[in-house]
């Protein structure tokens, strides 16, 4: 059995990935501030010692995984453009979208660490660099259909009650109805629009 030997650099992406999605597993299950550099090392078959060569510190294990999941999510938001180019069924489709628990998640622990971040001028710098590449992304993609607020100011709104909603539906889950927010999408496009 002819087995090839990992490269050094080959070893150390396959630590990272084992690390980065051990990571994802503890941070949406225990939270940010909840989740143990021990847990997730163990979890992952490694010590902590790998987490800080590997990523230096807790946040930056973070903020890689945070990265990820914004390509992720942009992904997801650019195939449903896709594949409904059109506004009015783009927005249909959307409000047709069941809520994913796991973004939902994703979202409360991402705002669990920007809270944290908000205290910390540096991490929170490097937070709002990963955020505006998520909004860009947004906007850039608004530009096939700006409506009266433009692309950039869409993409705004759209993370604001995106966040805004998911911390609303935590506190008061029937109160926020599942198609709130491609409703309200529907009137800032086209304020004349029918409810």
């Amino acid at each position: 059995m002819n087995t090839k030997r990992l490269s050094r650099p080959e070893r150390a992406a396959l630590t990272r990935r084992a690390l980065l999605d051990a990571a994802e597993q503890r941070f949406l299950s225990e939270g940010y501030h909840a989740t143990s550099l021990e847990g997730i090392a163990a979890d992952a078959g490694y010590t902590k010692g790998a987490i800080f060569a590997a990523f230096e510190s807790k946040a930056g294990l973070f903020l890689e995984l945070c990265d990820e999941i914004f390509v992720k999510r942009l992904e997801q938001i650019q195939a449903l453009f896709e594949r409904f180019p059109e506004s009015d069924a783009r927005l249909a489709a959307l409000a047709a979208q069941p809520i994913d628990p796991d973004n939902e998640r994703w979202l409360l622990l991402a705002i669990e660490f920007w809270t944290q971040a908000a205290r910390n001028p540096a991490l929170l710098a490097e937070f709002a660099r990963r955020y505006r590449r998520m909004h860009t992304g947004i906007a850039e993609l608004a530009e096939q259909d700006p409506g009266p607020l433009g692309a950039q100011s869409w993409a705004t709104v759209a993370l604001a009650l995106t966040n805004g909603l998911t911390l609303e539906r935590l506190i008061d889950p029937d109160g926020v109805p599942p198609d709130l927010m491609a409703t309200t999408l529907v009137l800032l496009q086209d304020p004349t629009a029918s409810r």
